[in-house]
């Protein structure tokens, strides 16, 4: 889930009360007009729960704020900001933000449920999907991205572990998760928290601290286009961050192996999204989305 840096925890004024811990939180617990029916996962800030909304009786996933960092205010401030964040997003590739708001001195916010799993854990249980899904994926990804981008945001930590996956009907729908270091236009809340990110989906730029963009976003899809057809990131024979690093600014551009067509158009897709300099990109999220769906 989202790299971030927390600060350290300090106590807060006396008009909140004291967050109890996520650890007594479990089936049947409820956090204001959630009920919690098992859990999840762990992100870097919450603990994410299925739960049942009790006044609409309706399935939900609810992410709450760990107790280490609900009571920095700066890490409320990152919480609440995600949710507003990816609430702005009205795209049918990005999860849908349902509600948020406080509990008991406990941060929550509500999103659909989605029961598929994450596209990192896929991959490691199922291995590659076969070509026609793994670029119909990526495509649905890149929408979801574009949407993101239309409305000013840069989610600068796109990776598998942050695409979700909704097995309910015949095909495989996608949805973008986690805007927990978005950049917005407006705020630069998350800039106070150094370099932010993925280091095997970070642009070279990214790794000499230019702030992130579009174009940055552009080279993640590309790394994640790479991951799916080949089932692990880009430069994966890096031992160690130093030399990840270095192969981001300085190797080649990974290349499929194999004769045909649709490799020849792949390796284009792929020359162009995970350029080192951000101008020789695709000039859009909606223009490698575009590319995608052509090979």
């Amino acid at each position: 889930m989202s790299s971030t840096r927390a600060s350290s925890s300090r106590a807060t004024g006396p008009s909140r009360p004291a967050a109890r811990g996520v650890s007594s939180l479990g089936p049947g617990s409820v956090v204001g007009d959630f009920r919690i029916e098992r859990t999840l996962g762990y992100g870097g800030m919450g603990v994410v729960h299925e739960a049942t909304q009790l006044s609409l009786d309706r399935p939900v996933a609810l992410k709450v704020m760990s107790g280490r960092h609900a009571v920095d205010p700066v890490m409320r401030a990152r919480f609440a900001r995600e949710a507003r964040v990816q609430a702005s997003v009205q795209s049918p590739y990005v999860v849908q933000v349902l509600a948020h708001g406080e509990h008991e001195g406990l941060l929550w916010t509500a999103t659909q449920l989605i029961a598929g799993g994450d596209l990192a854990a896929v991959l490691r249980a199922d291995g590659t999907p076969p070509l026609a899904v793994a670029l119909d994926l990526v495509r649905q990804v890149a929408a979801g991205v574009a949407d993101a981008h239309a409305v000013g945001l840069v989610h600068r930590d796109i990776k598998p572990a942050n695409i979700l996956l909704d097995r309910t009907g015949g095909r495989i729908r996608v949805l973008v998760a986690d805007f927990g270091i978005a950049r917005t236009p407006d705020s630069d809340l998350t800039e106070t928290a150094g370099m932010l990110g993925t280091a095997s989906y970070m642009a070279p730029e990214l790794h000499h601290g230019v702030e992130a963009s579009a174009a940055s976003d552009v080279y993640a899809l590309g790394c994640l286009l790479w991951a799916v057809l080949v089932g692990e990131a880009p430069y994966a024979w890096s031992t160690g961050d130093y030399q990840l690093m270095t192969a981001h600014i300085a190797a080649p551009v990974p290349v499929l192996v194999g004769n045909g067509r649709e490799v020849d158009r792949l390796n284009a897709v792929l020359a162009r999204a995970l350029a080192k300099d951000p101008v020789a990109r695709f000039a859009s999220a909606a223009d490698f989305r575009d590319a995608v769906a052509a090979v």
